[in-house]
């Protein structure tokens, strides 16, 4: 080596220098990146996780709250359903109970 600092080369020729590499494409991305840099790749990495996990979160509340109103709205419509057809039959035992009571003021009218 020039500066003989690794010592002599094994040719002994002296005017040989130490090689270093032209680009680091050899090696990893991680290692090619500053810590600094990959830091912020993370933090920016996290941030749209988080918004991601917070929009998907919304949507589910929504769906939710969506599937709870359909539901509310089929209860109460088969309840109403339920009350015409009580209503319907009171009514009709109302109309059949008259019917009677007209028979038999009819026939006792006869007499």
């Amino acid at each position: 080596m020039v500066n003989g600092t690794k010592g002599v080369c094994v040719s002994g020729k002296p005017w040989k220098t130490e090689k270093k590499a032209y680009n680091r494409s050899g090696l990893a991305d991680a290692q090619r990146t500053p810590y600094e840099k990959r830091m912020e790749q993370k933090r920016k990495l996290d941030e749209i996780k988080e918004r991601e996990k917070e929009l998907k979160r919304e949507k589910e509340e929504q769906r939710a709250a969506h599937a709870e109103k359909i539901r509310t709205r089929r209860q109460a419509k088969a309840d109403r359903e339920r009350m015409e057809l009580l209503q319907a039959k009171l009514h009709q035992k109302v109309i059949d109970r008259r019917r009677r009571r007209e028979k038999r003021n009819k026939m006792l009218k006869e007499r």
